[in-house]
């Protein structure tokens, strides 16, 4: 089966099988498995509710401006609170690893390892207010060694994965371009892995195709010589105006919002009315994710105070930098990632 499934029904076997293990396991593993322990007693809830609770109802039964907002740092979205909240991501985690269910978005109850909720232990919080659990920040790589190592990792993690240029239309889009202009800026591009695969992916590819990263990265970029390297700090004015397309991948996943904006703006003042925005990121479904996904998310939120995005916060944010969604393509199963094609809003 593993050579002939799909993705998809590959990964459905796993998660059923996954399922069987919680269900024959005794209690003392399955609470060496869980994230974390809280003292919110949503668990509780949830198993003695003989109906799913949404995020509201247990809000309103635990108190969600102190626990599901404030305890432990979990910026949880509450529906209908307003675009500065966030989606419930703890429970979103905790349904994608089946110790609960998610019945519908922003709706919970418990699964059939219900029995272990009563045995949780409170632990005491991290942090107050909105912060991370250990509010760390992102800083400069300045150190040359750890620089090298994490450029090495960028390259290699998703070297196994499905790339998106298989999937877009460049060659179409691009066909008139004219062979002296800025076609595709890859903005924090790293040692150059994309713009090295779009040239494959696309030998005829009219115009010029710029790597921007930071010096100490750049240095270590390996690139044909069709390929130019620029220095340059996405938090500064975009000096390559009017490209075709400016593309950022796994960017915007590694900064809370207010920093988002300044990237996207930098970008969308350089943009003109052919140019399009490529953000290779996470598209969190709206219910149902896969425990990758979550995954990823609580380790942005714990890691860079950031977080992975679902369809309406991409939606949104773009909107507030002055840019339109034109196409989502989500072009992995599993892991969601996906290319958001947005252009200058008219």
């Amino acid at each position: 089966m593993a050579g002939t499934a799909d993705e998809q029904t590959r990964r459905r076997t796993i998660d059923a099988l996954r399922d069987l293990q919680y269900a024959l396991e005794p209690p003392e593993e399955t609470m060496q498995r869980l994230l974390v322990s809280l003292d919110l007693k949503i668990f509780d809830m949830l198993s003695e509710s003989e109906i799913p609770l949404s995020l509201d109802e247990l809000a309103q039964r635990s108190g969600a401006g102190r626990i599901l907002l404030g305890k432990v740092g979990l910026r949880c979205r509450i529906v209908g609170t307003g675009s500065d909240t966030f989606a419930g991501r703890f429970l979103r985690h905790q349904s994608s690893l089946g110790i609960i269910k998610e019945t519908d978005k922003d709706e919970f109850t418990a699964s059939t390892q219900r029995g272990i909720f009563p045995f949780q232990r409170s632990r005491p919080a991290c942090t107050s207010g909105n912060e991370p659990i250990r509010g760390a920040t992102k800083q400069r790589l300045t150190r040359p060694r750890e620089t090298s190592y994490f450029n090495r990792f960028m390259y290699a993690q998703r070297s196994g994965m499905k790339n998106c240029f298989s999937f877009l239309p460049i060659d179409q889009e691009c066909k008139d371009w004219p062979a002296d202009q800025p076609v595709f800026v890859d903005v924090g591009g790293g040692t150059g892995q994309q713009c090295t695969t779009i040239k494959e992916k696309c030998p005829n590819l009219p115009g010029r195709v710029i790597l921007q990263d930071l010096p100490a990265v750049i240095a270590e970029a390996k690139v044909p010589d069709d390929i130019e390297t620029m220095a340059y700090d996405f938090f500064t004015p975009q000096p390559i105006k009017g490209a075709k397309y400016y593309y950022l991948r796994a960017i915007m996943h590694d900064h809370a919002d207010d920093k988002c904006l300044e990237i996207l703006k930098r970008v969308a003042d350089a943009m003109s009315p052919k140019s399009i925005l490529l953000l290779d990121e996470i598209v969190v479904p709206n219910k149902n994710v896969e425990w990758y996904v979550t995954q990823t998310d609580l380790a942005m939120m714990v890691q860079f105070s950031s977080t992975e995005r679902t369809e309406d916060q991409w939606r949104e944010l773009l909107g507030k930098a002055g840019l339109e969604v034109q196409k989502i393509t989500t072009y992995t199963y599993t892991f969601r990632l996906s290319v958001i094609a947005a252009m200058k809003k008219e």
